[in-house]
């Protein structure tokens, strides 16, 4: 077998995992400096080779000899999110953990059921990853931190200066949870002796945490994958690399499957290995778990000094330690909106502490039934309309902490919503909120670039509603939540919003950004679907912008959402949900929902029928009326924000009567229009549209 004393520095996961599965199946690409740029540094190059000489020195030690026995990791990790799904919670951190520790001891799930050979040199690495109970300031501590922050959308050695407890020192081995890593992997971890103690650590996305952890510490312990240092699997070059661990053959990789019969160098690959990309990893070699343990007894790195028992008991990892913290306190809640009657799931999310019996939990709920609750996780009712602080303290043996979230459930009148006529066009500056709860606006997100009033562009005034879809991870959704409408006395004919929207496609390949509009009787319990416009369809700037858009006044587009199901309920909210593929900005603008709702709906008996053709319009358009008797009209121009263009009285004969529309406004934009035709004995509305 080839030895390679120049391995790679970096590895990267790319390929994105489900979350609790217990197979390895990410790719970890080897993003690795040159030997040209090994060569450059010459302290660097010496640590490696002097790494690899140890371990040659390690095999030709008699086993007995070598220092064997479990060696403990002091482990940190770092939870930076932005209150989004990659806050795991703590019960998940500590099933991953279990998970990885089982798989550091060949004691995992599926390890029986490694296939001949390799089942005859399955070997136990003998490590233990233990979460520590002292900080690097000496405070008590559960080995989990949480910090929010933007930084989980672009993770990388950005996040390591945000929070560290190796600063010039290597007491823990860190793990950087994010939500994506800013180069698109997965994530990504040092070999020892290429980098600093600041640096030295594994970053992860949350999501691939438990199925990638034991693959990324088998590089922190100086393992290459089973191909060797290349950039990728399934290359047949690769049968020209070797991993320097003889028990594990040549192979050129495997990616996304599990054929335990390939044979891709002249030998059976051992695919179920975890330093491979399978679908079925579930083994290190013996070979592997010697080299391992060589990195582990050497000082290159500083290997040999994590486990080392003054370690151990400086981190609080040493056998038999306990302690018992304050934890800080936070919870969340399954809904912070919703009609009288409202039900809200409570959770405890607290942290930086090991719970024990001692515990208490004291709850106010502000409005709530019951009112108070010393449930970790209790189920509230809010039956009474209105807006309600909850507060949360937790008392142990070691003091106490408390929490606040001012204002965070609304609860809602059903009927009491705005009437009817409804516009928005997000002039006002506080947009979404407002200082009266009837007319605010909810976001919904997982956390970072979401939707917010901006002043870059607008249909009309000077504001509209803006989501940068080009810099939020594909496939997320956000959605922009209206107050309550109350249509209860709105006819189906009239049940309708218009609005204005802009976007624009940033390449012409992969474009598939998506609005959806939906609508709810019940306080957003459930949701219709009213509207759906993506790819092209959504596009309105009539090209690609690979810059940043921001659209003209022909860039704009006005749209027309029926809402006749929701004719008549006293309670409808609109969602505007956006869905990202990384294009563009989307612009919203112009709200209108029921814009012809209060014009006047007593009918004119004299007139027969009123019509405007050809619609949509153009120059030769007019209103065309049928009237039984002569009569006096005024006609009534609006545009679609209820606001008065034009008005003309005119004397009518009985019979037909035509009026052109160019005598009611030439210069009209594109959109949507009405014409309120007034007599003394009633009115009637007649709309048309500018293409």
């Amino acid at each position: 077998m080839k030895k390679n004393i120049i391995t790679p520095i970096v590895s990267i996961l790319l390929i994105t995992i489900p979350f609790l599965s217990f197979s390895q199946t990410s790719n970890c690409i080897t993003h690795s400096k040159t030997n040209e740029e090994l060569a450059a540094n010459p302290e660097r190059l010496a640590l490696r080779e002097q790494l690899e000489r140890e371990y040659e020195e390690y095999l030709r030690t008699p086993e007995n000899e070598r220092a064997g026995g479990v060696k403990v990791i002091p482990t940190v990790i770092h939870v930076i999110h932005d209150n989004g799904s990659e806050n795991l919670s703590k019960q998940t951190i500590l099933s991953a953990m279990e998970a990885v520790n089982l798989e550091l001891r060949a004691q995992n799930n599926g390890i029986n059921s490694v296939t001949p050979p390799f089942n005859n040199i399955v070997g136990d690495p003998q490590f233990e990853l233990r979460l520590a109970k002292i900080d690097n300031d000496g405070n008590c501590t559960d080995g989990i931190t949480r910090t929010q922050s933007t930084t989980t959308y672009e993770g990388g050695e950005n996040v390591k200066s945000i929070i560290n407890w190796n600063d010039g020192s290597r007491r823990y081995l860190q793990v950087w949870l994010v939500n994506t890593v800013g180069s698109g992997a997965g994530g990504y971890t040092f070999l020892p002796g290429s980098n600093g103690a600041q640096s030295n650590g594994i970053i992860l996305r949350a999501a691939q945490f438990q199925g990638s952890l034991a693959h990324e510490f088998g590089h922190w312990m100086n393992l290459s994958h089973t191909w060797g240092p290349t950039n990728e699997p399934e290359q047949t070059s690769n049968c020209n690399f070797d991993d320097n661990v003889s028990d594990t053959p040549n192979t050129i990789g495997i990616s996304g499957s599990c054929n335990t019969a390939q044979e891709s160098c002249g030998s059976l690959d051992n695919v179920q290995n975890h330093m491979d990309y399978s679908t079925c990893a579930r083994m290190f070699t013996a070979g592997q778990a010697a080299r391992m343990q060589s990195a582990a007894n050497s000082s290159v790195g500083g290997r040999n000094g994590y486990w080392a028992q003054s370690n151990l008991t400086a981190t609080g990892t040493n056998a038999g330690f306990t302690n018992s913290c304050v934890p800080t306190i936070d919870f969340s809640l399954n809904e912070t909106q919703g009609c009288e009657g409202l039900e809200v799931d409570f959770e405890d999310g607290s942290w930086g502490a090991d719970e024990d019996p001692s515990w208490v939990w004291s709850w106010t709920f502000e409005g709530g039934t019951p009112a108070t609750s010393n449930d970790p996780n209790p189920t509230v009712t809010y039956n009474d309309a209105g807006v309600y602080d909850v507060s949360l303290t937790i008392t142990t043996a070691a003091g106490s902490d408390s929490y606040t979230r001012q204002n965070i459930i609304m609860v809602n009148q059903l009927g009491g919503g705005i009437s009817a006529q409804y516009q928005e066009g997000m002039e006002t500056s506080s947009f979404p909120d407002n200082s009266d709860p009837m007319f605010q606006w909810e976001v919904e997100s997982d956390g970072g670039l979401t939707w917010q009033r901006n002043t870059t562009a607008a249909f009309t005034g000077d504001a509209s509603a803006r989501i940068n879809l080009r810099s939020i991870t594909a496939g997320n959704v956000n959605s922009l939540i209206s107050p309550p409408i109350d249509m209860s006395d709105v006819e189906t004919a009239n049940a309708f919003m218009t609005f204005r929207l802009a976007h624009a496609n940033r390449n012409s390949t992969n474009h598939d950004e998506q609005l959806r509009i939906y609508a709810s009787r019940n306080c957003g319990e459930t949701w219709t679907l009213r509207y759906t416009e993506s790819g092209d369809d959504l596009n309105t700037a009539g090209g690609n912008v690979t810059s940043t858009f921001v659209p003209n006044a022909n860039q704009w587009r006005q749209d027309q959402v029926s809402l006749a199901t929701m004719a008549g309920e006293e309670h409808v909210l609109i969602k505007f949900e956006a869905t990202s593929d990384q294009q563009s900005y989307l612009y919203i603008d112009d709200i209108n929902i029921n814009p012809d709702h209060g014009v006047g709906v007593d009918e004119i008996e004299t007139l027969s029928s009123a019509t405007v053709y050809p619609n949509p319009i153009d120059g030769t358009s007019q209103l065309e009326l049928n009237l039984t008797e002569a009569d006096q009209y005024t006609f009534v121009l609006y545009n679609v924000l209820g606001k008065q263009l034009s008005t003309i009285t005119r004397n009518l004969s009985a019979g037909l009567n035509r009026i052109s529309l160019n005598t009611l406004g030439t210069e009209l934009k594109s959109g949507f229009y009405l014409i309120q035709i007034t007599t003394e004995s009633g009115q009637r509305s007649i709309r048309f549209v500018k293409n």
